[in-house]
């Protein structure tokens, strides 16, 4: 779904990434079918069922005899394209017609991880730095032809990480490899030099000129900064083929930087605009407000796709204290965690709620997949920010997921996570089926507690006599039922006789009326002694001792 609600489709990914960036092997099949999000597939991992998903086949190439088994089992799963590198051959475009989806090539130099965060830029509906990134991302195009057109020389305009946000494409201007690399990469080829470069650019507020570099075959250029008052946004580059450029194309370039820092800045605002969007979205959808089907389309949850709910926070110290600063801290939790998410999983969300972190991740496939990534992100917080993160996941069940009920599974996880217990030196990441049987306990001492006629009168009376007596009825009956009846085991647990253990056995039964008999009166009375509240003692000076 791209910013305009309309579906995405793979025509409309093409023209927004632009040539020479990928070029469909198979025609213009499929080129009109709806695409959800890009997935970089390793071949011993299992193949995802992503519809309309971007295969991006890591590692195959045209020659590699399992790609037509691969294509056949992507259009299976209902992936909406394949990706592949050619890796110096050439494909074979009659054959992968014939392959019943559409078969994409990208460059050899553009990384695969590069190339995710392209397709996911557009298919979340922010800029991607290409023609179709947005109006502003056109703009940035239409000031870089221009000034190539008053310069006479190829221009590319850069953001602070040198990835490239615009570039001039007239055929008539000299580039060189260099500049190609990165065009196609959309990022600066990293290069010793790059440091010495970028500092002479930032450190003045006219043009930097730099000579032929025989060692590279790197063409003059010539480059400016581009400031919003005192922040820095990037640079522009114009290469100098013919001639170096004079004071009139200079001042083109000046003037140009000028106007690229308002269009770099509302492209930034969108972003962020784009991302408060999401948090306050999912926000409220974790609250029970909003449409399913909207809520389906802003997130890219899917039918039949499991999604997982993870819920960060950070671990108390051993004084059972969290950070003092938790507040400022959950904020550099919230983009930390959305950020490493999204490194292994596309459309990832994030909002702060109090001490603790939601991530929604849209689609996680299984509940082992989703502990890793959440065993994953809590040692690399951990060693981000300094203090140790635990994680509470929530069930992965295919379907669309009801939020709400998701976000009342992992609060109810967290209450488990925040009972002190012993702790290793990394945080702890807790499943809700690693914690089923505390979970269940627990509402089962919830309805013992509102509904306190449901507890057995002997129970009662067992409890109060315990507070009143100093006895330990309800230690030895709970040891008994834990041992399965097992008096001797049972008796070690207590660190008692076991003939002491029989006759407490014995005298509950008399003193209380509980009855021992069938599997079922065990279980209930096992579970009224395990969550029921200790009573309190009342003082009774002549109450006498049984």
């Amino acid at each position: 779904m791209n910013s305009s609600g309309a579906p995405l489709t793979l025509a409309g990914l093409l023209e927004s990434l632009g040539a020479p960036l990928l070029t469909p092997l198979t025609g213009a099949q499929g080129l009109d079918a709806s695409i959800s999000v890009p997935v970089i597939h390793d071949q011993l991992d299992p193949l995802p069922e992503i519809p309309g998903g971007i295969l991006l086949l890591v590692g195959v190439g045209p020659a590699n005899p399992d790609l037509a088994d691969l294509i056949g089992r992507a259009a299976e799963n209902g992936f909406g394209a394949v990706v592949i590198k050619s890796h110096g051959r050439e494909p074979d475009a009659a054959q992968l017609a014939g392959a019943g989806l559409p078969v994409l090539v990208v460059d050899d130099q553009v990384p695969w991880l590069h190339l995710d965060n392209l397709i996911t830029a557009v298919t979340r509906g922010r800029p991607a730095g290409g023609r179709g990134a947005g109006a502003h991302g056109e703009d940035l195009f239409v000031l870089a032809n221009a000034l190539a057109t008053a310069t006479d020389g190829a221009v590319a305009i850069e953001d602070l990480d040198q990835n490239i946000l615009a570039y001039s494409n007239l055929e008539r201007h000299a580039v060189d490899p260099l500049r190609r690399s990165g065009i196609l990469a959309r990022q600066v080829p990293e290069m010793e030099k790059n440091a010495v470069q970028y500092r002479a650019v930032m450190l003045t507020d006219s043009v930097v000129h730099f000579p032929y570099d025989p060692l590279d075959g790197e063409l003059p250029r010539c480059a400016a900064p581009v400031r919003a008052g005192r922040q820095m946004l990037g640079s522009i580059w114009v290469i100098e083929d013919k001639a170096p450029l004079g004071p009139d194309g200079e001042a083109a370039i000046l003037e140009v930087a000028r106007l690229a820092a308002i269009h770099i800045l509302r492209s930034q605002n969108a972003v962020d605009l784009e991302r408060q969007v999401r948090t306050e979205w999912l926000r409220s959808a974790l609250e029970g407000h909003g449409s399913d089907p909207g809520t389906s389309a802003r997130f890219g949850l899917m039918d039949g796709v499991a999604p997982v709910l993870l819920g960060f926070i950070f671990a108390p110290d051993p004084a059972g204290q969290r950070p003092s600063h938790a507040l400022p801290l959950t904020r550099q939790l919230a983009i930390a965690a959305e950020q490493y998410c999204s490194i292994f999983h596309p459309n990832v969300s994030s909002v702060e709620s109090g001490r603790m972190v939601y991530v929604l991740v849209p689609a996680i496939g299984t509940a082992q997949a989703a502990m890793r990534l959440a065993g994953g992100a809590s040692t690399a917080l951990a060693a981000r920010l300094g203090f140790q993160v635990d994680v509470a996941v929530g069930s992965v069940e295919p379907g669309t997921p009801g939020l709400p009920e998701l976000r009342k599974e992992l609060e109810e996880v967290v209450q488990v996570l925040e009972v002190p217990g012993p702790r290793g030196a990394a945080g702890r990441v807790v499943g809700s089926r690693d914690v089923n049987a505390a979970l269940l306990l627990d509402q089962l001492a919830r309805i013992l507690e509102s509904r306190p006629r449901l507890l057995h009168p002997g129970v009662r009376e067992l409890l109060e006599h315990d507070a009143d007596s100093g006895t330990e009825y309800r230690a030895s009956l709970s040891a008994y039922f834990a041992a399965t009846g097992d008096v001797a085991a049972a008796a070690r647990a207590l660190n008692v006789h076991p003939n002491t253990l029989r006759y407490r056995i014995k005298r509950a039964t008399e003193l209380f009326g509980l009855d021992f008999s069938t599997g079922d009166e065990q279980l209930a009375l096992w579970v009224q002694l395990r969550v029921a509240k200790p009573h309190a003692s009342r003082p009774s000076p002549g109450r006498a001792q049984r």
